[in-house]
């Protein structure tokens, strides 16, 4: 279940950002979802945490109740907002924890706005890059964009095509997955066909940001402890290894964890053993990296 306190705040651009208050007391914790998604998608892991935290989520700009305006999706346009939510909780310092997309975010948040942040957790993102040397990709940014042409933004019949698509083709279906669909609100389109919220041109503008992007710069700037949680069932596994034994050198504290059996968007399948993994992380850290007032 998602049940929270709906806020709607202001970032430094003027884009509407929509927050999510879940209530809790002790250190902030704040998830960051994945491209694509909606603040929902950490409905499975929030129970786990609430007893002990201050739990905190919010739709990214382009997604879900937030604005999406026609530019604005670099990371330091992503990072304003961030800094909007956390003074809009007047919050000092925050645990990110982000999901593929997500964690690229709460990476160069980390990397640029050191003081705010008090431990980061990468679930299976930023931790390859797209490009370079063992990335993912070996194709320019126009031939990776057109390799995807029409399935950025699909049409759909009605709100019910919608849903069942997804309950068609999103697997293995399960209750975790049918309370995600079930709050995810589609947009009606021009030509009356259902569609998801973040648009074509939004998805193409944030992959285009990330697509030369090498995180290990972003790793170099980071101060706090770092916990990566690689998804043992995707095809990268190995380069994302690879990648964190690069990242982990220079961090000042890391922590990898393979949960057994895990897909990229792990928060649906294997919910306890994912919050189980960061309070195990976060009861590691020094007093120092527990203070979020």
């Amino acid at each position: 279940m998602f049940k929270a306190e709906k806020h709607v705040l202001t970032s430094q651009d003027g884009t509407k950002i929509t927050a999510y208050d879940h209530g809790g007391n002790g250190d902030t914790i704040l998830f960051i979802h994945y491209l694509g998604g909606i603040a929902q998608a950490w409905g499975p892991v929030i129970k786990y945490f609430t007893d002990k935290y201050k739990v905190l989520t919010y739709d990214l700009r382009g997604h879900g109740q937030s604005g999406q305006p026609e530019k604005g999706y670099t990371f330091e346009d992503a990072a304003s907002d961030l800094v909007s939510v956390i003074n809009h909780f007047k919050r000092d310092k925050v645990h990110l924890v982000g999901s593929s997309y997500g964690c690229m975010v709460g990476l160069y948040f980390t990397a640029m706005r050191r003081e705010r942040v008090l431990s980061l957790v990468n679930i299976d993102g930023a931790m390859i890059n797209d490009t370079g040397k063992d990335g993912l990709y070996d194709e320019s940014l126009e031939e990776h964009l057109a390799k995807f042409e029409g399935q950025f933004d699909p049409d759909y019949e009605s709100i019910d095509a919608f849903k069942q698509y997804y309950r068609e083709n999103w697997q293995p279906w399960n209750e975790a997955r049918a309370n995600y669909v079930n709050h995810f609100k589609p947009r009606v389109k021009e030509n009356g066909k259902v569609g998801a919220i973040t648009t074509e041109e939004t998805m193409k503008a944030i992959i285009s940001e990330i697509y030369y992007v090498d995180f290990l710069t972003w790793y170099e700037k980071t101060e706090c402890p770092v916990l990566f949680l690689p998804a043992e069932k995707e095809s990268h596994f190995e380069k994302s290894i690879r990648f964190i034994e690069k990242a982990s050198k220079g961090l000042p504290y890391s922590k990898t964890v393979l949960i057994p059996n895990t897909t990229h968007l792990m928060m649906y399948d294997h919910e306890k053993e994912l919050a189980e993994a960061i309070q195990e992380f976060h009861a590691q850290l020094p007093v120092s990296q527990k203070s979020s007032m």
